[in-house]
């Protein structure tokens, strides 16, 4: 996750009782392993403050990262229909729940 998102998430105060729930929707270059997911650390943060877990939500995406620079990139051509339609269907799956 990217720091600045990280940190405006450490910086939320903390609520008594639960707030509600949040979500956590990234993109990567790579696929979320996992043994260790990139959105739980967001996720925990999260909950610490008083967010009930919603779900996450990761595709594969464009990425220049690093090594990846080295060659112009990876996934170019992601985020692509089937991943949109699978953050459609995500989005509808917490709408029902409510």
């Amino acid at each position: 996750m990217h720091a600045r998102l990280t940190r405006f998430a450490r910086a939320l105060p903390t609520a008594p009782a639960p707030r509600g729930r949040a979500f956590v929707f990234a993109t990567s270059g790579l696929p979320e392993l996992p043994w260790a997911p990139f959105t739980r650390p967001l996720a925990r943060v999260l909950a610490a403050k008083g967010f009930g877990p919603a779900g996450t939500f990761s595709c594969r995406a464009y990425d220049t990262w690093a090594p990846f620079r080295l060659v112009g990139g990876i996934n170019k051509r992601r985020p692509d229909g089937q991943d949109l339609a699978a953050v459609r269907e995500f989005g509808a799956r917490l709408r029902e729940r409510g």
